[in-house]
């Protein structure tokens, strides 16, 4: 790499710099690691599922002989509990080891095939086999929420990399030395498996032109982002204004919203009053499926559960944000909607760290208010009291797009939570009944996307097995002679994929 410019991480507990220095990387050092990535991105694409699996799974094994030193740095750049860091980084190493089982398992292929009628009338029918391949070099975002499961080895590269594209991280200025480490584990995998370095590269750097410069790249096939509205916005624009528009896959900003029928609120409404206090201040409210809004409807029960809130609200311990940035705007945004007509606000008062918000509205003032939608990052949450089971349904109807919904139900609420699903299902990627949404299983069922802004690309997630087809693309095959044929597609099958053949599985 080119560049001499260096930066520092500040802790977010003491906002006093760490040792340790990292590059600031330029739009040179994107263009090297952009065609470096280029020029080997066919030849990893045409690795085995079992050489790509066998990656995976050494970049996994060494973060884990690397966790005590990466959970350490994290810590220190993020302030995120030692307890919470090494459980990320469990399920960072457990990413990628789904992955590994995904590409060997070959359900992503997609191998399809029709098969050739030469008798056809009025014209011959062609054999036609069509598989899913790598769309190319792929570019990652780092997260400032989870600096690992987000970051350098989450989801995304661990996604990437499955599908055979070469991976290009953009790492969070926030937690550059953790990021050097998890590149470094990869970079040794990469070497114990005699595969090239170009097929990970990371870059650094603190300047929103470095992120932009990685966008436009004509090398470049595809995007991944975790974050804000307003950054991933910006990036989504550059990559559709491209002469070559392509995916931007961003998970962007969410509130989540969470419905408790009047029954489920009339047995629990102690427990669920705890629950939704443990949801929406967990990792200070930092979670991308945090509740940011609970409709309840009015009555005696409802009442006794705000009381617990508005309690619980204000014993709250300060907790420390992961970037003072991040705190700047979370203090000023809360300001800024407490000053709104129509909510009354409970706070804590912390004598460190920032203050746990509770704002609570009527349904009218909800309606008359729409910017009330839009995400505030921390732990800050709405309570709307709704009139009855219809005014909640009707406030379902007018929701941004949302990672999750949640439905809160007795039997006795079952019918008014049917009509809420089949709203639900229209803003949200996630349905949650009688639970809470916090937390995201990485399974192969999982879908952590959603209608805009919860992300850019509605039809796909970015958690889970099927993250993986984000970078794939389809490409039919006719009439091509068996031994000129891709693995997955030969009539004898080496790789023992699973098939569709005239529409039936085979």
């Amino acid at each position: 790499m080119s560049t001499t410019a260096t930066f520092s991480a500040l802790n977010p507990a003491t906002e006093q710099s760490i040792t340790g220095v990292f590059p600031q990387h330029t739009h040179q050092d994107v263009d090297l690691a952009a065609k470096a990535a280029q020029e080997i991105a066919k030849s990893y694409r045409q690795t085995s599922p079992a050489q790509r699996s066998r990656l995976l799974q050494a970049i996994a094994d060494c973060l884990e002989e690397q966790r005590e030193a990466i959970v350490e740095r994290a810590n220190l750049e993020s302030a995120l509990p030692l307890a919470r860091l090494n459980g990320e980084l469990s399920r960072t190493t457990a990413q990628l080891r789904l992955f590994a089982d995904v590409v060997e398992g070959g359900l992503w292929q997609e191998a399809i095939f029709d098969t050739a009628n030469p008798n056809r009338e009025p014209l011959p029918k062609a054999d036609i086999r069509r598989q899913n391949i790598a769309i190319g070099p792929v570019a990652v975002f780092g997260a400032s929420n989870f600096p690992l499961a987000f970051s350098t080895a989450g989801g995304d590269t661990a996604s990437a990399l499955a599908a055979g594209c070469p991976v290009i991280v953009k790492g969070h200025p926030a937690h550059p030395g953790t990021s050097e480490i998890v590149a470094q584990c990869i970079a040794k995998a990469l070497k114990s498996l005699e595969l090239p370095q170009a097929i990970f590269t990371l870059l650094q750097g603190t300047t929103h032109e470095l992120g932009q410069s990685v966008v436009i790249h004509p090398a470049i096939k595809a995007v991944g982002f975790t974050g804000s509205i307003h950054g991933g916005r910006a990036l989504f624009d550059l990559a559709q204004g491209r002469p070559e528009p392509i995916p931007f896959y961003g998970e962007l900003g969410a509130s989540n919203p969470v419905f408790i029928l009047p029954k489920r609120m009339e047995l629990h409404s102690q427990s669920l009053a705890e629950e939704y206090l443990l949801s929406m201040n967990m990792g200070c409210g930092q979670f991308c499926t945090k509740p940011a809004v609970v409709f309840v409807t009015k009555g005696n029960e409802t009442e006794q559960f705000l009381q617990t809130v508005r309690q619980g609200i204000a014993a709250q311990q300060g907790q420390t944000m992961l970037t003072c940035g991040i705190k700047r705007n979370y203090l000023e945004q809360s300001e800024k909607r407490a000053q709104q007509q129509g909510l009354t606000r409970t706070q804590s008062t912390p004598e460190q760290g920032v203050p746990a918000i509770l704002f609570e509205t009527t349904s009218n003032d909800w309606r008359n208010n729409p910017q009330w939608q839009e995400e505030i990052f921390g732990p800050q949450s709405i309570v709307v009291v709704c009139e009855n089971d219809q005014d909640m349904l009707e406030l379902s109807q007018s929701l941004e797009g949302s990672l999750t919904a949640t439905i809160h139900a007795e039997q006795d609420d079952y019918q008014s939570a049917q009509r809420l699903i089949s709203e639900l299902e229209e803003i949200a990627g996630r349905i949650v009944f009688n639970g809470w949404p916090t937390g995201v299983e990485v399974s192969y069922a999982m879908v952590h996307g959603g209608p805009y802004p919860a992300s850019t690309m509605p039809a796909s997630t970015s958690v889970g097995a099927e993250a993986i087809k984000r970078w794939l693309r389809p490409v039919a095959y006719q009439s091509i002679p068996e031994a000129l044929l891709p693995d997955a597609l030969k009539t004898s099958n080496p790789l023992n994929v699973r098939r569709s053949v005239d529409g039936k599985t085979a």
